[in-house]
């Protein structure tokens, strides 16, 4: 069964960024995956992208899901979404990211990733040290614990009275986990020097899981700029070397001069 809904948020959390996928979608055999990514450059600017993929199965009970989804409230915010596009196997996908440009930006934007119920909470992104040996920390908790309500509408469930389509869930047996897939990926900048997640594709991974159990979300990159160190250790060397050598071309410069000038002083002899 799939209902449709067209909703306003009062924040541009998940929900309505991923194009409210997450909550008009329920269940039977359909599915519903949330790609998170945070890219993190050296300087601290990024962009926080979220991918959000329905199947076919989704398309084909809800053919006028592309119509009936509001993203007002996200590009209100800053959130640049694309207009939904059909994938290759008749599914429906909506991209959705924002530019940052610092950590303390990124964390804001993280923040609006998902509300009391989770997944997302706590998420921080912070920056220690110099430019040229940098370390950057990602923390957070990945959580369900409420269910449905994690995907949900604040002012839907006030007006419904508890979670959309609980009941729709309860009775088909089927677990949460099988009809929406969230992950949550980031590249910071430097090496990796310890992490609760697992590689992919050079970005650290973590998987969302909906049986109510608590990840800790946490990396830690060191990143040394050896190139910029290099050359600020060189720089000096160079520029002395640059001296010495106008000088000695000056001194030969003048030194040739010299030597012209007493040959043309000379007195030719007979």
């Amino acid at each position: 069964m799939i209902a449709r809904v067209r909703a306003r948020t009062s924040s541009p959390r998940l929900r309505s960024v991923c194009g409210l996928l997450l909550v008009v979608v329920v269940l039977s055999s359909c599915r519903v995956n949330t790609l998170v990514t945070l890219d993190v450059k050296d300087n601290g600017s990024g962009v926080l992208t979220v991918v959000t993929t329905a199947d076919a199965d989704v398309v084909a009970q809800a053919p006028g899901l592309a119509d009936d989804l509001s993203f007002d409230d996200a590009r209100d915010a800053g959130w640049v979404v694309s207009t939904p596009v059909t994938t290759i196997d008749g599914g429906l996908q909506v991209t959705s990211s924002h530019i940052f440009s610092t950590p303390a930006e990124a964390t804001l934007l993280m923040s609006q990733l998902s509300g009391e119920f989770g997944p997302f909470k706590e998420m921080h992104l912070v920056r220690t040290g110099k430019d040229t040996d940098s370390t950057w920390t990602l923390t957070g908790k990945i959580e369900v614990n409420g269910g449905l309500d994690a995907f949900a509408d604040p002012a839907l469930l006030k007006t419904v009275g508890a979670s959309p389509y609980a009941a729709t869930l309860a009775n088909s047996d089927l677990d949460i986990g099988q009809a929406i897939g969230v992950e949550f990926r980031a590249k910071l900048p430097g090496a990796i020097e310890s992490s609760t997640g697992v590689d992919a594709l050079g970005y650290t991974q973590w998987t969302v899981s909906f049986d109510g159990s608590s990840q800790i979300l946490s990396t830690v990159t060191r990143n040394t700029a050896v190139k910029s160190t290099i050359a600020r250790v060189l720089a000096p060397i160079f520029l002395v070397g640059l001296i010495l050598w106008v000088l000695a071309i000056l001194a030969f410069s003048g030194f040739v001069a010299l030597t012209r000038f007493r040959r043309s002083r000379r007195t030719p002899t007979a």
